[in-house]
């Protein structure tokens, strides 16, 4: 089964050196489950604002006690924790879209009002026809977030290459699901790939 986790920091960062070193060796152990991960930060790219992981585990057991068990988390590092169910259309990982010096890329994160599923799945085609140009060499990732039952829409998260935070705005406001009204609440983050400087993830 496929999650999205979204692991957000308290306003003042309580990540140490020390602690980076756990997460990063807790993370290399379970390499096997990750499609994609990171950071995301402050445009400036000085202050974190949370871990978004992107995994693949049998259950929601499974993902609970990954996550619980994470280091940054154990140490009290995260305000709050959100785990969702998550579709992967694309089929895409993280370690194989093409990284290009100069590149930014965004963390685009949309919660879906409640009872907005069947409204999704009426604008679906023209959701799709919208991305189609950018799955190519735009998108690192992208997918729906989910109730448990793997079907009902309640948001998105997605990652993508765009030149600057303008371009991330425009993209999301010319977005069938974002120009029809379907999230209640949605964010534009830097992000940053995942793991040890200079490993690909």
């Amino acid at each position: 089964m496929l999650f999205h986790v979204r692991l957000t920091d308290y306003p003042v960062s309580r990540r140490t050196d020390a602690l980076r070193e756990a997460h990063w060796r807790y993370f290399e152990d379970h390499a096997e489950h990750f499609i994609a991960r990171g950071a995301t930060r402050s445009d400036d790219g000085k202050t974190f604002k949370a871990s978004v992981l992107y995994v693949d585990f049998p259950d929601r057991a499974a993902v609970e006690s990954f996550v619980a068990n994470e280091p940054l988390n154990k140490a009290g590092v995260f305000e709050t924790v959100e785990i969702v169910r998550w579709s992967n259309p694309l089929g895409k990982r993280q370690r194989d879209f093409p990284r290009r010096e100069g590149q930014s890329y965004w963390y685009l994160r949309g919660w879906g009002k409640p009872g907005s599923s069947p409204r999704r799945n009426a604008l679906l085609g023209e959701h799709v026809a919208y991305f189609k140009p950018y799955d190519a060499e735009h998108f690192i990732v992208r997918g729906g977030a989910l109730k448990d039952d793997g079907e009902t829409w309640i948001g998105s998260a997605n990652l993508i290459a765009l030149p600057d935070r303008a371009a991330a705005e425009a993209f999301v406001a010319d977005e069938p699901f974002y120009k029809n009204d379907l999230f209640e609440r949605f964010i534009i983050e830097r992000y940053m790939f995942g793991g040890r400087p200079g490993q690909i993830t």
